[in-house]
């Protein structure tokens, strides 16, 4: 088994604005956002300048019957909540651009 030590993990139900904080959602409605997928929060992570790795297998554990895939991002040291916050408004900047 791999570590993981530098990176942390983001789900994709982390931004989505359809879930409550109680089934998993991190970031404040404001920043939330409809419809995501990996691919977006690791562009968005590469846009920053983090490190970013895509895992499909993965299934988010309070919803195992969705859609699979987590991101590992090294956050160089940064808290996950801070991160967080700026990856939903480059997320939404790269939507908003398509």
């Amino acid at each position: 088994m791999r570590s993981r030590k530098p990176f942390l993990i983001f789900w994709p139900q982390y931004f989505d604005v359809k879930r409550s904080r109680s089934n998993g959602r991190r970031v404040s409605r404001k920043f939330a956002i409809d419809k995501i997928n990996i691919e977006e929060i690791a562009k968005a992570a590469k846009n920053l300048g983090y490190n970013a790795e895509i895992e499909r297998s993965y299934k988010y554990p309070r919803t195992w019957w969705e859609e699979p895939g987590r991101v590992l991002i090294d956050t160089k040291g940064k808290k996950k909540t801070k991160v967080l916050v700026e990856l939903a408004k480059e997320i939404k900047k790269l939507q908003s651009k398509t």
